[in-house]
């Protein structure tokens, strides 16, 4: 919905969009510990990029096998580029970069026509 608030809520030292739950890890990392469930790609997407906007710095997703399914699936769908990172026992994916919509192909600007 057109001017609905979608940002990330403070719940004592964690923070909560919609079943997505994250905290600070320092001020330039924010950390996704869990998607919830059930989530979908799209509702997870969302979360990451209102992290990386109302956040400013780098958000690291923690592997869970919940959240591996859904970090896998938009990779594939070349809507999120990760690295992997290693935090001392924990994996993690640092986001590189979000591409909310698929670029359109680019038309040929020039028509031709049957005679």
């Amino acid at each position: 919905m057109a001017g609905d608030y979608h940002g990330w809520d403070q719940e004592g030292d964690r923070w909560r969009f919609a079943d997505t739950v994250g905290r600070p890890k320092n001020e330039s990392v924010f950390v996704i510990e869990d998607f919830g469930e059930p989530t979908s790609a799209r509702q997870a997407l969302s979360a990451i990029m209102s992290a990386m906007a109302q956040f400013k710095n780098r958000v690291q997703v923690v592997q869970t096998d919940r959240n591996d399914r859904l970090i896998r699936k938009l990779k594939e769908a070349s809507l999120l580029r990760v690295a992997d990172i290693k935090v001392g026992e924990t994996q993690q994916w640092g986001v590189l970069g979000v591409q909310p919509k698929r670029p359109t192909p680019k038309r040929s600007k020039w028509k031709f026509w049957a005679s």
